[in-house]
């Protein structure tokens, strides 16, 4: 029998994936919330396409940060092919379910606005990891 990982004894701090995705879920819902005033199909567009992007990271970012520590060399670098692989799909299934049921769909917004965030991911995540070195 197997025993259960203990992956709480590392000093190493993990990533603050609460602030970050925090961060882009409330820039997410400002910017759909703004495309209301343009167009209600184009807000809830947007809003689909920032959550396909955000929704299948998370789930990465959870799975990639799960172990920390030497020790668990082999585990990080397992739950990062699973994170990966998990993100993968979701992300596939995310975009056949949306393209297939949602109606009327601007497709140009989900998108763009999965683009979009992907670049905000970077662009917030990068900013934080510099204030945080310091």
């Amino acid at each position: 029998m197997r025993r259960p990982i203990d992956n709480t004894g590392a000093t190493i701090a993990g990533p603050p994936l609460a602030r970050l995705y925090a961060a882009l879920l409330g820039m997410l819902s400002i910017i759909s919330a703004g495309f209301l005033w343009v167009d209600i199909t184009t807000a809830y567009s947007v809003l689909l396409g920032g959550l396909i992007s955000v929704g299948p990271s998370y789930y990465f970012a959870r799975q990639a940060f799960r172990f920390r520590g030497a020790r668990f060399a082999r585990h990080i670098a397992q739950a990062f092919y699973v994170g990966e692989t998990g993100k993968f799909l979701l992300t596939a299934i995310a975009f056949a379910t949306v393209f297939a049921l949602v109606r009327p769909l601007d497709a140009a917004a989900v998108l763009l606005a999965f683009l979009g965030m992907t670049v905000c991911h970077w662009a917030i995540a990068a900013y934080i990891g510099a204030h945080r070195a310091r």
